[in-house]
């Protein structure tokens, strides 16, 4: 049985070496589960507030999800890496209920993934040693009903390898205590202490609108760093949640006063780019007829053209672009060209007599594509806004 201590437990998993934990044993500063909290469950919350509490009233320790263990005389020994899909986790919320969930919220708590990219992919919750003289209480437990209680508060213990309440007996003695140093009369004392207590638990109000990337937790990192890096193209709060079409992450933002909207698009591997409303309406219009999919199947997605020097570095496309390269799609690179009186049409990248799709098998008769194609049915143009100028008043989703 390997040896290790809390420190060299912390190291492996930050090394992303989370089967380096294997055959140890659990105990006062170990914990290891099989599953994944599932936070639609108001007791899984709790289970969570619950075991990293008692970790900050025991001294410190660490939480492993994604490890089994199997019972060898008398002792819970960690057994084998079961993967969590990272899809299922969304660290930031389990961060938030960490501090939402605790009173007072233990400091320098880490919720991080360990993979060592061979198959061992685990969640880890660090929990370091608090200042001892603070004690970490929750909300007590809901009960069967779910209910939610207001009125009490419980105080989760690490003993050995296991998680438990800390007995009545001494809640009592640890309350008595501080009622006769604050020198107040005891009801005053319990109500106030409680009061804050409770206060400090409920959860916080959920900000108002949707979140950058909100809707898509294992792409929301993605998502955020790019539009950190182009919001000073103008974009401004989420006007709905963030979605896929096909590789893509993509969500919608308002523009500045009197201004268009913009898309943001992120596809692995390529720059992400901001792309005005009025814009997008003309490349979706552009595939609408296509035979593939949602438009940017056909179309493809937007990629720096040939004159910008850095193709790497996030980029922004204008409401008063008069082009855009477009690839990814069906019909393979082209770009978009809006014409003098504003009508887009999208044009091969190749002047042939006809394209073949190179995303499309050569050899089984693809349908191939005219050598260019105005933008949706006949010349479309586009208003100000990214609607189609044949059809005012009328928006279609994304």
């Amino acid at each position: 049985m390997p040896k290790m201590d809390l420190e060299a437990v912390r190291t492996a998993l930050r090394s992303h070496d989370p089967t380096a934990l294997l055959e140890l044993p659990e105990g006062q500063w170990l914990d290891a589960k099989k599953a994944s909290y599932e936070m639609r469950d108001p007791h899984a919350v709790e289970e969570l507030a619950k075991d990293v509490a008692a970790f900050a009233n025991g001294g410190g320790g660490i939480i492993v999800v994604g490890i089994t263990t199997r019972l060898e005389h008398g002792r819970e020994i960690l057994d084998k890496a079961v993967p969590v899909e990272r899809s299922s986790v969304d660290l930031d919320q389990w961060r938030k209920l960490i501090r939402q969930h605790i009173t007072p919220a233990p400091r320098r708590v880490s919720v991080e993934w360990s993979d060592d990219g061979q198959g061992a992919c685990v969640v880890y919750i660090d929990v370091p040693a608090q200042d001892p003289g603070c004690l970490f209480v929750v909300a007590a437990p809901t009960g069967k009903n779910g209910a939610p209680r207001t009125d009490t508060i419980a105080v989760p213990v690490r003993e050995a390898d296991g998680t438990h309440w800390l007995p009545r007996t001494e809640l009592q003695r640890l309350l008595s205590r501080g009622v006769a140093a604050s020198g107040m009369p005891t009801a005053q004392a319990l109500a106030e202490l409680l009061r804050e207590t409770v206060t400090r638990a409920q959860p916080e109000p959920a900000p108002a609108g949707p979140q950058i990337g909100q809707g898509l937790p294992s792409r929301r990192q993605e998502i955020r760093e790019a539009y950190e890096q182009l919001r000073t193209a103008g974009l401004g709060r989420p006007v709905g949640e963030a979605y896929t079409r096909g590789p893509a992450a993509l969500q919608e933002f308002e523009g500045g006063e009197g201004q268009p909207g913009w898309v943001l698009c992120v596809v692995g591997g390529r720059a992400p780019v901001a792309v005005a409303q009025p814009v997008w309406q003309a490349i979706r219009a552009a595939g609408r007829d296509g035979a593939g999919g949602h438009p940017l199947a056909v179309v493809g997605y937007p990629v720096p053209g040939a004159d910008r020097a850095d193709r790497r570095s996030p980029w922004a496309v204008p409401p008063d672009a008069q082009n855009v390269d477009l690839d990814g799609g069906s019909w393979g690179a082209g770009q978009l060209v809006r014409s003098g009186r504003g009508v887009w049409r999208w044009e091969p990248a190749e002047r042939l007599g006809f394209i073949v799709s190179r995303y499309s098998p050569e050899l089984d008769g693809a349908a191939a594509r005219p050598a260019a194609a105005s933008a949706g049915a006949g010349d479309l143009a586009m208003d100000g806004h990214g609607r189609p100028a044949d059809h005012p008043g009328q928006t279609s989703g994304p």
